[in-house]
């Protein structure tokens, strides 16, 4: 009875044309708008915001544009071209639904390089596809709807419509067009996040991007720049001054120097007529370094072990289960307050904040960085002073390009295919095998040593079938934890593979008389964004609600530990990991500029703060935390800002982000250290002078701390 009234529905058109060739035109822009909102709705949890209009206009615009195109094709080759049409878009959406529900992140064609890498991971994307079924099938409703009644609307002796053509391409100008206007008009150089930000630069915030202008017009745009180059953003506010009165410094009982080289920034500005360069000159130039502190040199000399842990939390961390991270967790340096951004790019770009000291936004950070001039990451530093540097992964070496990076990071490079081979073959393989393989590489060496790690063990699936480091490890889990989910089962017992990882490190380098002689650093890429938002709320204990957008989900230690350490130091300023760099620079009485990074030295003086990228580019400060997207700021408990105070606070903060959202992509991008680099004198500067007698005598005075080393 139902199929009846649909076809003679259907027939009833054949007397009226008119209604025929409008349904014609709208059908593409509304089913356009129908998948976009319900894209926004599946990834994001709503669709009625101050983005929708933006969503909305510019899909219904170019929507009407596409029907202009099959107004101009005959009635035949129009419904192949609607269907085809529709049906690429179908794929294009579900794509994108299925990668951002296994990534947590979206596709852009900048990283279309990786993608013989994300293949590798099939069976992740399977269990994303099953998840996400119901979104696939309602993507496909235009498409079938057009395959079934399609016929009844476009016959196949009809004609081109001219006049219909020129309705649809006003139609286009009127949605369309307005709208641009109103993104142009939102240009700011205050240092806020606008519709214009995000339409032009949309790669320092791709996912911001999509939730304003849908997954077609993002596209579309991402396309463009692919092809024609990215527009590159420049600041035209100076950040703030060394005495800046609302980040003050404590007085110092040591007048310390500054963590600087003796750059002329001028002169390097001169030397190029790259706009974009000269910018980069005029804002690293204005940045306030940090100082060195109690803490420089206080590792100089030891040998370094550094990782980075795959899907990681700290939360596994336990007394009994994980003796070894417990101890390096509560033994050594402290930091209460970090956090784990997820910057866009899956594991490549947490791996890249961990290594650099600067964010990067899509996955093709690590690839790319393998032909830049990479002058500050430590196996370049280290390598330039004597040590022998190393750097392992248990997983195929060409990964993520680091077969490029790695190397030119300055290290003897060795992975699955390139020299490293382990007992078991499984995905994921064994961390603590890995340790076990490569420490006969150094441990014996008479010079200092630095070894870096990238694990594997933690990756996901996390299910007992689809994770061998989950199986084997199944027997090991405390009982405590036989009331958790699967999930959260299968998580701590692939994780126990750091604490067996680490366990071998310290029993070796103990036996060989050197582990008060090492220091171990650690971070993860990212927190384990593949479990469900379920067993993230049980794992974390926050509220399943809107989780992704909670900032505590991204709480997340870096630890660092050395054994000669006699008492801990506790650090409660916020961090994050593009700060490890330079704080371990500075343990270790490296020689580094602190204007060239992104992130800063923990363990300096005055204010410190931790980037994130959730809800846009936001942030969290000892002062409080703001959120980027609802424009919120939430005083901390030990917050000394007056009311009056705390506008230009905001403001300030927020213009310190906008300049490290705007040059830290830029960096690699236009291999900027390569140009800077040109510019730096030997002679050392009259700060440098003091640095090296305030540091040599302050590191006598820190000998007598709690800090010190066993005698």
């Amino acid at each position: 009875m139902m199929r009846d009234r649909i076809y003679g529905l259907l027939d009833s058109l054949d007397s009226n044309d008119y209604i025929r060739d409008i349904i014609c035109v709208l059908y593409l822009p509304i089913s356009l708008v129908y998948m976009e909102m319900l894209a926004k709705q599946k990834i994001f949890g709503g669709v009625f915001d101050e983005k929708f209009r933006y969503l909305v206009f510019l899909s219904l615009g170019m929507g009407l544009l596409l029907s202009t195109v099959t107004m101009l094709l005959n009635g035949k080759v129009r419904r192949i071209f609607c269907k085809v049409l529709l049906c690429v878009l179908a794929v294009w959406f579900s794509f994108h639904t299925i990668y951002q529900s296994n990534f947590h992140t979206f596709f852009s064609w900048q990283t279309l390089g990786q993608a013989a890498d994300v293949t590798q991971f099939w069976k992740e994307a399977i269990v994303a596809t099953v998840g996400v079924w119901y979104m696939i099938i309602a993507y496909f409703v235009p498409f079938a709807l057009m395959c079934f009644a399609g016929k009844y609307l476009i016959y196949d002796d009809m004609k081109r419509n001219l006049p219909f053509a020129g309705v649809a391409v006003v139609a286009f100008a009127v949605c369309y067009f307005p709208i641009l206007v109103s993104i142009g008009k939102s240009k700011s150089n205050t240092g806020e996040y606008t519709p214009y930000y995000y339409y032009t630069y949309l790669q320092s915030d791709l996912d911001t991007s999509f939730q304003y202008y849908g997954i077609f017009n993002t596209t579309r745009l991402d396309i463009k720049q692919l092809m024609f180059g990215a527009p590159v953003e420049e600041m035209n506010i100076d950040p703030p001054a060394e005495e800046d009165p609302i980040i003050p410094e404590e007085e110092k009982k040591v007048e310390y120097g500054w963590n600087t080289m003796n750059i002329d920034f001028d002169k390097a500005a001169k030397s190029t007529k790259n706009s974009q360069l000269k910018s980069m000159d005029k804002y690293f130039k204005s940045v306030q370094p940090t100082r060195q502190n109690e803490y420089t040199g206080m590792f100089k000399g030891k040998n370094l072990i550094f990782l980075t842990l795959e899907g990681f939390s700290d939360k596994i961390i336990d007394p009994e289960f994980t003796p070894t991270l417990y101890k390096m967790y509560t033994e050594g340096f402290v930091f209460s307050n970090s956090y784990n951004s997820v910057w866009g790019g899956s594991t490549a770009s947490g791996e890249y904040s961990n290594m650099t000291g600067n964010f990067y936004t899509t996955a093709n950070c690590l690839k790319a960085s393998g032909s830049k001039y990479e002058p500050l990451v430590l196996g370049n530093q280290f390598k330039k002073i004597g040590y022998k540097t190393f750097a392992y992964h248990n997983n195929t070496y060409t990964y993520y390009g680091r077969n490029k990076s790695h190397p030119n990071f300055g290290y003897k490079w060795k992975a699955i295919g390139n020299g490293l081979k382990l007992k078991s073959n499984c995905w994921p393989r064994s961390d603590k095998e890995l340790a076990e393989e490569t420490l006969k590489d150094y441990i014996g060496l008479d010079v200092p040593f630095h070894a870096y790690y990238m694990s594997v063990s933690g990756h996901a699936n996390y299910t007992f079938s689809g994770n061998m480091m989950s199986s084997r490890h199944r027997k090991d889990l405390p009982e405590r934890l036989q009331n958790k989910s699967e999930g959260v089962q299968a998580f701590y017992a692939c994780q126990y593979e750091v604490e067996l990882m680490l366990k071998a490190l310290v029993d070796e380098l103990e036996a060989a008389g050197k582990l008060d002689d090492t220091v171990f650093a650690m971070a993860a890429d990212h927190y384990p964004y593949a479990l469900s938002d379920g067993d993230l709320a049980d794992l974390y204990g926050i509220p399943k609600s809107d989780i992704r957008n909670n900032f505590d989900l991204y709480r997340n230690r870096f630890i660092l530990w050395c054994s000669s350490m006699e008492q801990p130091v506790v650090v409660d300023k916020p961090c994050s990991t593009i700060d490890i760099l330079p704080t371990l620079s500075n343990l270790f009485g490296l020689e580094y500029d602190s204007r060239l990074l992104m992130g800063s030295d923990i363990l300096a003086e005055g204010d410190h703060f931790a980037l994130l990228k959730v809800n846009g580019w936001s942030w969290i400060s000892t002062q409080g935390e703001y959120n980027s997207a609802a424009k919120k700021f939430t005083p901390s408990e030990d917050c000394t800002l007056s009311e009056s105070e705390k506008s230009a606070y905001i403001k300030r903060m927020n213009t310190i982000v906008r300049g490290k959202t705007t040059y830290s992509k830029q960096i690699l991008d236009k291999d900027y250290y390569k140009h800077i680099y040109r510019f730096i004198t030997k002679e050392k500067s009259e700060s440098k002078e003091k640095t090296s007698s305030t540091a040599e005598s302050d590191n006598k005075q820190t000998e007598s701390t709690k800090t010190t080393k066993k005698s």
